[in-house]
């Protein structure tokens, strides 16, 4: 008891009636992870919404009061709060308010998705296919439109891959694309034994034919939201960073808290593009927020550009030519290409240097490894002008593919890594097959970054639907914990073995490593006296439970705050 009692004492910002006050609630007989260090307890004291103790049943069954709740565990684990690091909740909320989404794994899915929505919508109606990632389907390609107008030829049909598009007949009728000789303005129509089977660019040009969406009302897209985080809460998720909010988005949360709506903490990432000082001083004087302006619950923490591309549609950022046969699978052009590049290095010194004197932490979309360490590198040049530039703690945003170098310069600079463990599940087969085992025996390098001593958070960069196991992409923190943990894909396959997480370590790129990207350690990301009460109850142990369960773990009960905001019946 007399750790538990110097922790209380210690608790910075913890008022001194709470120190002496008898605690609202009281957990024993559990397996509870504090994750300070690697101490197991059975129970934990919650008090005006923060932790203020530790340790065993009988020492801190001791505080409790006449009006103190206790909760029986019954063995049960209890895991801090999972931090999600990178999601787009706004995005996908409005894209729910347009249907539901649907994961597909093949083209054949593709094909029976259509033919539900042909039988749905009269003929003339257009139809796009939700976006699924052709790194993903079984076929390893895009669909012909050949395919396509096996689903249907009485609808327009559009299959889009962010940057490239395939149409059956009847959509590249609409398009006015009727031989080798049509022209869609911006876009550039790829043809075969004279019919056409992509587009590159060209969207602006699909959109015009298309009917004007309606906006959803404010309401509607509150209502969406508040649904949607009701689903984090569901498997435990109690804060979330919201990657390319804005203004009106922040607003909203602020507005969501301020009625006690919010059941997940939201730190904001504001993403712009612009590319000299000029323009950031002016993108920050028309946002209106100071650094770290919020509170506990919503909060601005830093600035975000978007330096390249993607490994899905063939533009990320390489040390490398793409080469011929990613040039191939991607139905690129140029096998000198290497990769898109929304930024030169003297842009990034300008725009990092100008974005540290106002202040603010800074991140960075950069997918490939070329462009990581270019990105890196402008990081360092502005860190020996302006030294405090290291107390930034920099946020590499995907960074999928890290070496011996890369990590030893992101840890001499402070960065952290967000990174996305459901690309490894979905997409490392494809990578080995198309970029090699060097490659993928790299690819989502979390042991690399965690043994180099770099902070590193795994997320899903959650982008449309709603299922924690079938969205773009899934927001499931224990399939997060399992591929982690067993380093295997989707059809378990092992590439890159040592790159494995202990259990323990897995847990902290889900919690405490999440926290110090937003300078929230003293708060969040372990269940310590003095941390606000975030966390998970769940129902079985997750460091003792066969590997292949880790991934079937369930939440039992989401608390924030102290607050129960889910529950499972």
């Amino acid at each position: 008891m007399k750790h538990a009692i110097w922790a209380l004492a210690g608790c910075m910002g913890l008022a001194a009636n709470s120190l002496l006050a008898a605690p609202q609630e009281i957990l024993v007989n559990g397996r509870i992870v504090t994750l300070e260090g690697d101490r197991v307890v059975q129970a934990m004291a919650v008090t005006d919404g923060r932790i203020t103790a530790t340790g065993t049943d009988e020492e801190v069954r001791k505080l409790a009061g006449a009006e103190t709740q206790v909760v029986d565990l019954g063995g049960k684990m209890v895991l801090p709060g999972f931090i999600e690091t990178h999601c787009h909740s706004m995005g996908a909320s409005k894209a729910a308010l347009e249907g539901d989404y649907q994961e597909l794994s093949s083209i054949a899915e593709v094909q029976t998705w259509i033919r539900e929505q042909a039988a749905q919508h009269p003929a003339g109606t257009w139809i796009e296919v939700p976006r699924n990632e052709i790194t993903r389907f079984k076929e390893r390609r895009f669909p012909t439109p050949e395919e396509l107008d096996a689903a249907t030829t009485e609808h327009p049909v559009i299959f889009v891959s962010v940057t490239k598009t395939v149409l059956n007949s009847a959509g590249w009728k609409a398009l006015g694309v009727t031989g080798p000789d049509s022209q869609v303005s911006g876009g550039e129509v790829v043809f075969e034994n004279g019919r056409p089977v992509l587009m590159r660019g060209g969207q602006a040009a699909l959109r015009a034919l298309q009917p004007m969406k309606t906006a959803p009302s404010p309401e509607a897209v509150r209502a969406k939201l508040k649904e949607l985080h009701q689903v984090y809460n569901s498997v435990g998720i109690t804060t979330i960073f919201e990657r390319a909010t804005d203004r009106a988005g922040h607003d909203l949360f602020c507005e969501l808290a301020a009625k006690g709506e919010l059941t997940t903490r939201m730190r904001g990432t504001f993403r712009f593009s612009a590319q000299k000082a000029a323009d950031v001083e002016s993108y920050l004087k028309k946002l209106g927020l100071k650094p770290g302006e919020g509170d506990d619950m919503v909060r601005a923490t830093c600035l975000k550009i978007t330096v390249d591309g993607g490994i899905h549609w063939g533009t990320t950022w390489l040390s490398e030519p793409h080469g011929e046969k990613r040039t191939a699978f991607y139905r690129n052009t140029d096998p000198a290409y290497g990769g898109q590049r929304n930024y030169t290095p003297e842009q990034m010194r300008e725009i990092f240097g100008t974005v540290n004197r106002l202040g603010w932490p800074m991140s960075a979309h950069v997918t490939g490894d070329g462009g990581a360490m270019e990105v890196l590198r402008a990081v360092e040049a502005v860190a020996n002008e302006q030294p405090d530039m290291l107390q930034r703690r920099f946020n590499l945003i995907h960074c999928y593919f890290p070496d011996k170098a890369m990590v030893a310069l992101a840890k001499k600079l402070n960065a952290g890594v967000d990174t996305q463990g459901y690309l490894y599940y979905r997409d490392s087969d494809f990578i080995a097959k198309i970029y090699g085992q060097s490659w993928v025996d790299r690819f989502l390098g979390l042991a690399a970054w965690a043994e180099g001593g770099v902070p590193v958070a795994t997320n899903s960069d959650h982008m449309i639907g709603f299922d924690p196991d079938q969205a773009m992409n899934s927001f499931n923190p224990f399939l997060m914990l399992y591929i982690a943990v067993s380093r295997k894909n989707d059809l378990g396959e092992i590439h890159g073995a040592h790159q494995k997480l202990s259990r323990l370590d897995a847990l902290r790129a889900v919690t405490q490593w999440g926290a110090w990207l937003s300078f929230d350690e003293d708060k969040l990301g372990s269940l310590e006296p003095g941390k606000l009460a975030d966390y998970v109850v769940i129902d079985r142990d997750y460091l003792t439970c066969p590997e292949e369960e880790i991934r079937e773990i369930q939440a039992v009960r989401t608390v924030l705050g102290g607050r129960t905001v889910w529950e499972r019946r």
